[in-house]
């Protein structure tokens, strides 16, 4: 009976830690902060956004582009083959000059579809910096002048940025969290920037990265991940193991973003991510898993531990690792709706789905994994990858 306790606590201590842990590594996370004013000599920066079928959103995202404060900047725009209004939302803007919209090429056998277009926007655009948005995405006024100050004061070659994620329908909310939550885990921010990084401990989020043109031409641009699903996450990588400084930054103060509108999209969108980025974490990313998954699940599995001894007779035993159970419970309970409050903006009463939210997402996950070694690939944009 004393060892079973003893077990308990020591379960109790390490899931208090991990939750204490979770908390101090979002807490030294970097931010972008407020912006230096552009230099007289301030160099061009290209604003790239590949659009494919993004009627519904690419209005909101080239309006933020023409808008930022930065006062040298060129925007392009690639359509890769639209079948929606996206043309027609772009053609809104047609009077500004300093936005070019480009006709996508067809895409060659064996390149992912944004990897190409991405490409295409990167041979053409004469900025110094490039800086690469997706079209779901919404640019504050100074997300460039902030991104080019945090390059600079750093002295980096590529920024990547988080920005404030729109949670609109309950399975917004109950699965991207927790899966946001385990990719910091496998990726650490903090570390990006550490002279001893590797380039497999580095990503970057497509949703917006800043890189200086010099180092994507070095690489062949991303020519270099022209098959790679996760290609923003393996163009970091491939910045990085050139000799480039790679860094990211919280930038929910200068970008938006609505990925997904509901629960069909964000299963089709993660499952997408899982099949991809389990490849590319490799046994890192297994570790964490497992990892986040005893935290969110540990207090239960205590608390079903002590209600099975208090029904075989271990009466004040099993009372006891319940109760541990519970403070576990309890103290996960205030991590993940402190999480939600501070970094959603939603309730913390959304905490309570937290487990059943990883849980669902690592489900997909596997999911995803089955599709590509069954043969059928993901699905993205109307075309299908092996994974």
């Amino acid at each position: 009976m004393a060892i079973t306790l003893l077990t308990a606590t020591l379960a109790t201590v390490l899931l208090l830690a991990g939750y204490a842990r979770v908390w101090a590594r979002v807490r030294a996370r970097p931010v972008l902060a407020r912006p230096d004013p552009p230099p007289a000599a301030a160099p061009l920066v290209s604003l790239l956004i590949p659009a494919r079928n993004e009627e519904r959103s690419i209005g909101r995202c080239v309006a933020g582009a023409l808008a930022q404060r930065y006062p040298r900047l060129e925007v392009l725009v690639l359509d890769d083959a639209s079948t929606d209004g996206t043309r027609a939302v772009l053609d809104e803007f047609a009077d500004d000059p300093r936005l070019r919209v480009l006709a996508g090429r067809p895409l060659p056998r064996g390149w992912v579809g944004k990897c190409h277009a991405c490409q295409q926007l990167g041979t053409t655009a004469r900025g110094e910096w490039l800086l690469f948005l997706d079209a779901d995405t919404a640019p504050q006024p100074d997300l460039v002048m902030a991104l080019l100050s945090h390059a600079q004061r750093r002295q980096l070659d590529l920024v990547t940025v988080f920005p404030f994620l729109e949670l609109g329908s309950f399975w917004e909310r109950a699965l991207l969290p927790p899966f946001l939550a385990l990719i910091d885990a496998i990726f650490p921010v903090e570390r990006f920037e550490q002279p001893d990084v590797r380039p497999e401990e580095v990503l970057a989020n497509g949703q917006c990265i800043l890189v200086r043109h010099v180092a994507y031409a070095r690489i062949g641009g991303h020519g270099a991940v022209y098959n790679a699903v996760l290609e923003d996450v393996q163009l970091a990588q491939a910045i990085r193991a050139a000799g480039f400084r790679v860094g990211g930054a919280d930038g929910r103060a200068y970008l938006r973003v609505r990925m997904y509108h509901n629960g069909p999209e964000v299963v089709h969108g993660l499952t997408k991510h899982a099949a991809a980025g389990a490849r590319n974490g490799g046994a890192r990313a297994w570790q964490v898993a497992l990892g986040q998954l005893a935290l969110a699940l540990g207090p239960f599995t205590l608390i079903g531990v002590g209600g099975a001894l208090a029904a075989s007779g271990a009466g004040m035993l099993g009372v006891a690792v319940a109760l541990l159970g519970v403070v576990a419970w309890a103290a996960g309970l205030v991590l993940w709706g402190r999480l939600y409050r501070r970094i959603y903006r939603l309730s913390p009463a959304y905490g309570l789905i937290w487990p059943l939210g990883l849980l669902a997402y690592l489900l997909l996950a596997l999911r995803g994994m089955w599709h590509v070694r069954s043969g059928r690939g993901v699905t993205w944009k109307g075309r299908t990858y092996a994974g």
